[in-house]
């Protein structure tokens, strides 16, 4: 009876140290998922302060031209009209 308790006692070890390990690992991915999203926001508001810049500065619409973005205005959209 002891040597089983004794067999278990490992086993739980064994498989709580797995554990952690799995979870330390998943931390990790979820860290560099984060630091992914992080960047590709400030790429994009990086990207749409350039858009607005070209405007009124045309070596930087040409560089953005040049690398296949295209800039185009965006049309104002007026409020629907209220109903009486």
């Amino acid at each position: 009876m002891g040597i089983a308790c004794l067999c278990l006692s490992l086993v739980t070890l064994v498989t709580s140290n797995q554990s952690r390990k799995a979870q330390e690992g998943l931390r990790s991915q979820q860290e560099f998922i984060g630091k992914g999203a992080i960047s590709q926001q400030i790429g994009a508001n990086l990207l749409r302060e350039m858009a607005t810049r070209a405007k009124g500065d045309e070596k930087m619409r040409d560089l953005l031209q040049k690398y296949g973005f295209n800039l185009s205005e965006q049309p104002t959209v007026s409020p629907p009209p209220s109903s009486p």
